[in-house]
């Protein structure tokens, strides 16, 4: 049963507005004003946005030094959404509105999936352009005027295939992190809102939801989940999969987003626990990712399925995303499994991290809802998870070194 919704807490950070002296940069392409650039009665409606033009036509992917941008497309013209939705991708921003001249629904949701932050069918009146503005500018003084010393760094677990170990394996390196409330304030989002078990493997119960999350009342954005999430003994705290089945159509992108930006603020490590399926929210989430570990496991079935992700990766130009790619189980007899260096052959790239086959000590953990060093120390699955959490923590690589 899901429980009552989340109580919507606000942040603490200021909440002044942009300064006026410090104005945003706004660069347009000169075609989506048919030459003339923004009307005198929409800029002074945005007295702290500097509008400027841009000299040629945006292909890059960049946002050429500006806060926001306004490019065009015709649905007509040979490529053009192709090259848009490729700057869309490479861009890795959500500050770009998009005029589209011959809009069609199909076209706008794949414009939206790549990342813009508004599609406005052409022409574009003021009122419609100043409401799409004051959006995005809302979205840029949230980012802005989050301390950047409270920025989280965001890793997502890929499951390559079913059943390989990932939650497991993200619970406890958390804990490692985490290291008892000691280490940096660790949080795990079980976004696998269909088969998500993050909270059952650390036994925690009665914690908040993504689904309550995402129906909170007021800006998902500001919720503090600090106050709102109960730190395990092993100091990691979990937003947890949803209590009954949830529709992955029913996650929206823009809910991620907001869900993201504010555990960025509130913590400083955020593992996502992702979905089997490809979804566009799950792939919002990755391209905001600082790291993607990608697990497997040492069987033919799994390579082909590693190698077929990776290949996703770079189709969806994921692959400027630093990856850790993790063999789970490996050296086990049931059922046996091929050796990791044939694996690591099949799939055309070498395993960072190999995990050995312990499931009997990973099961204890599991049922006691505990971190693994809590039911034997030392073991090798605990030394090639300390590998794992000192490559996705560099703090915590540098605090072991220290301890050498």
């Amino acid at each position: 049963m899901i429980r009552s919704p989340l109580k919507f807490i606000r942040s603490t950070r200021s909440e002044e507005p942009l300064a006026q002296s410090a104005a945003v940069r706004l660069m347009y392409e000169p075609v989506a004003f048919n030459g003339r650039g923004p009307s005198e009665s929409l800029q002074a409606q945005f007295p702290h946005v500097a509008f400027d033009a841009m000299g040629n036509e945006w292909t890059s992917g960049s946002v050429q030094g500006s806060d926001v941008l306004i490019v065009y497309a015709d649905v007509a013209a040979p490529g053009a959404v192709d090259r848009l939705c490729a700057g869309l991708r490479q861009t890795r921003t959500d500050r770009v509105i998009v005029f589209l001249s011959g809009a069609d629904v199909e076209t706008t949701r794949r414009i939206l999936r790549e990342g813009a932050a508004d599609v406005l069918p052409t022409p574009v009146g003021d009122p419609a352009l100043a409401v799409s503005l004051e959006r995005v500018l809302s979205r840029l003084d949230t980012q802005t005027s989050a301390k950047p010393d409270r920025s989280g760094r965001v890793i997502s677990f890929l499951k390559a295939g079913g059943g390989v170990g990932a939650t497991a394996l993200a619970v406890q390196t958390a804990a490692l992190i985490a290291d008892g409330g000691r280490g940096p304030r660790v949080c795990v989002v079980d976004l696998d809102v269909q088969f998500g078990q993050a909270a059952l493997y650390l036994d925690v119960r009665d914690t908040t939801t993504v689904a309550q999350a995402f129906s909170a009342t007021g800006e998902l954005s500001e919720v503090a989940f600090s106050s709102s999430l109960q730190p395990h003994s092993t100091g990691v705290r979990v937003l947890a999969a949803p209590a009954e089945f949830m529709p992955l159509e029913s996650v929206g992108d823009a809910a991620v987003d907001a869900l993201i930006t504010a555990l960025k603020r509130e913590f400083d490590v955020i593992l996502l626990d992702l979905p089997s399926a490809w979804t566009s929210w799950s792939y919002r989430a990755l391209r905001q990712s600082n790291e993607i570990v990608m697990v497997t496991q040492s069987s033919v079935p799994h390579a082909h399925q590693t190698r077929r992700q990776l290949d996703l990766l770079e189709t969806q130009r994921l692959n400027d995303v630093p990856l850790t790619l993790v063999c789970n189980r490996a050296g086990g007899d049931n059922p046996p499994g091929v050796a990791v260096k044939s694996v690591e052959a099949a799939i055309g790239r070498a395993f960072d991290v190999v995990v050995p086959e312990e499931r009997k000590l990973m099961n204890e953990a599991i049922n006691q809802g505990v971190a693994l060093a809590s039911v034997r120390r030392g073991s090798k699955l605990e030394r090639a998870l300390e590998q794992l959490s000192a490559r996705l923590n560099p703090a915590r690589a540098e605090t072991a070194r220290r301890g050498r």
